[in-house]
């Protein structure tokens, strides 16, 4: 399984999820927003087109990390990420 993770190095949360994914050996691309403004762009046309972030908006979160499957389906739960890679493998 590969995944896309959306995020920034300035966030402890998006900085402890792809810990994750290194120990797990889940392989991803890190759309690391804080010096591409084509990926921010790219995770904000998501964010603003998809329902799972409703709950975001509303509070004012960022939404991140985010991560986009093969399939195009989003998750914003690391550990959902490593049940689909572990059902993969």
């Amino acid at each position: 399984m590969k995944v896309v993770m959306y995020g920034t190095k300035a966030c402890p949360d998006c900085v402890e999820a792809e810990e994750i994914l290194k120990e797990k050996g889940i392989q991803y691309l890190y759309m690391e927003f804080s010096d591409n403004i084509g990926y921010l762009k790219r995770f904000l046309t998501l964010r603003d087109t998809n329902l799972i972030f409703d709950e975001v908006k509303e509070n004012h979160w960022v939404g991140v990390p985010c991560f986009q499957f093969q399939d195009g389906s989003l998750s914003l739960d690391i550990d959902e990420v490593v049940k689909r890679a572990d059902e993969e493998a």
